[in-house]
């Protein structure tokens, strides 16, 4: 135990020793530096406001106040129909004037429900009825079937009248 505290001694010693031993050794001719030494400059000559110096001591130009975006929206030309309407002239107004069946409507892609889940169903579902049209019938049969797939999906979702309740999305999620 004294041969620790005798360590201790010793290390403190010569800790003391090495921290006072570089202000002895220095000079002192050498100023201090003092922040207030340093904030005064050596001309008396102040600079205007708005002016910067480079390291050379030279002015800088400093470029004038412009906005950094300059942006304006396109004008967009709205019109009346919709791309979702589809006509058929073929149908008679009895059609047209009958209330569809709840069941009809669930199928049904006339309405989209205001949901994200139903709006990239509906895009997936064009998406697929284009590429399954544009490709020979043995081609599309694996577009077809995904097709089929998101038409039930869509179906379980109700996407065609009010939309999905909160429990829908596990229960309805299309399984691979």
């Amino acid at each position: 135990m004294l041969a620790n505290q005798f360590k201790i001694l010793t290390n403190t010693f010569i800790t003391l020793a090495f921290c006072t031993l570089p202000s002895l050794a220095a000079p002192e001719s050498e100023p201090e530096l003092v922040l207030e030494s340093l904030s005064k400059s050596s001309t008396t000559d102040s600079l205007p406001l708005g002016t910067l110096l480079d390291s050379q001591g030279k002015p800088l130009p400093i470029p004038a106040e412009q906005s950094a975006l300059d942006y304006s929206p396109p004008t967009v030309n709205v019109d009346n129909t919709s791309p979702k309407t589809k006509t058929n002239k073929t149908q008679s107004t009895k059609t047209k004037n009958k209330k569809l069946s709840r069941k009809q409507q669930l199928a049904s892609r006339d309405k989209v429900a205001n949901d994200p889940s139903c709006r990239w169903l509906d895009a997936r579902m064009s998406q697929l009825e284009t590429q399954i049209g544009n490709k020979r019938e043995q081609a599309a049969d694996y577009h077809s079937d995904e097709l089929n797939a998101r038409k039930q999906e869509w179906q379980c979702l109700k996407c065609g009248v009010e939309g999905p309740n909160p429990d829908d999305y596990h229960r309805c999620q299309y399984r691979r």
